[in-house]
């Protein structure tokens, strides 16, 4: 059972700034708009120029020459993601744990040098070998493929930052993040659990205004109906719930 806690947002996050470490890629994109009416937000990415104090270049696995991006009070949202060229080689897997891993390590160590203390991180719900089977469903993450199980060691990467580093942690265990127009047309195999954009920005803006002190993770998933995932924590503790719903057929 779910202990109902108190779910008002922080108002004094209201208008900080936020930065979106790997805020130039997919998810970046996604929630990117919904964010920027809320808070100053910071691409932070090694896919931008630069030049404006909006987007600045970064490397995850060399986060120093940039950290001055990060300041007291700002909020760091770690969204950046391996390659997906090659899926399941070893160049590709290299890739997940370089990002998931060790890239979340560095940025997590030079945010918090800067004075970073809230942070909101992109996990997915590939850290469960089975998450999309009830029956096979593990108490504790306990994937063993190379992007799951780097996701699983990213999330102890984050609960191990909270004690190092004094951070207030929120993994988002993602389930297939689309845009909204792919999210309507409903697109197998994921149809039923795939989730929106628009509904993944309320998730991170939950996330930023949340309360919660340590490390939590929460599933986030477009299952309104809670048929496949259960989504009860998120809004239980978050105050989230999935808002875009498909036409009855």
């Amino acid at each position: 059972m779910i202990t109902p806690m108190n779910t008002y947002p922080d108002t004094r996050i209201r208008g900080c700034r936020v930065v979106l470490v790997g805020g130039a890629g997919d998810v970046g994109s996604m929630i990117r708009p919904a964010l920027s009416s809320s808070y100053q937000v910071v691409v932070a990415d090694r896919n931008v120029q630069g030049g404006s104090a909006s987007a600045v270049p970064f490397d995850v696995l060399d986060p120093e020459p940039h950290r001055d991006v990060f300041g007291p009070g700002d909020v760091l949202v770690y969204l950046a993601m391996g390659s997906k060229a090659d899926w399941g080689s070893l160049s590709w897997s290299r890739s997940q744990f370089d990002i998931n891993v060790t890239g979340l390590y560095l940025t997590l160590r030079a945010a918090a040098g800067r004075g970073v203390r809230k942070v909101v991180v992109a996990s997915s719900m590939s850290v469960f070998a089975n998450y999309l089977d009830p029956l096979g469903l593990a108490d504790e993450p306990d994937a063993h493929d190379g992007y799951g199980l780097s996701k699983r060691l990213g999330e102890q990467v984050a609960r191990a930052a909270v004690v190092a580093h004094e951070l207030d942690v929120i993994a988002l265990r993602l389930v297939a993040p689309v845009p909204d127009e792919e999210w309507h047309r409903g697109d197998p195999p994921y149809a039923d659990v795939m989730t929106a954009g628009s509904d993944v920005a309320g998730a991170v803006r939950a996330a930023i205004e949340s309360p919660l002190q340590g490390f939590h993770a929460f599933t986030i998933s477009g299952d309104h109906d809670r048929r496949r995932l259960d989504i009860s924590a998120a809004r239980v503790l978050l105050g989230w719930t999935p808002t875009l719903r498909r036409p009855s057929p």
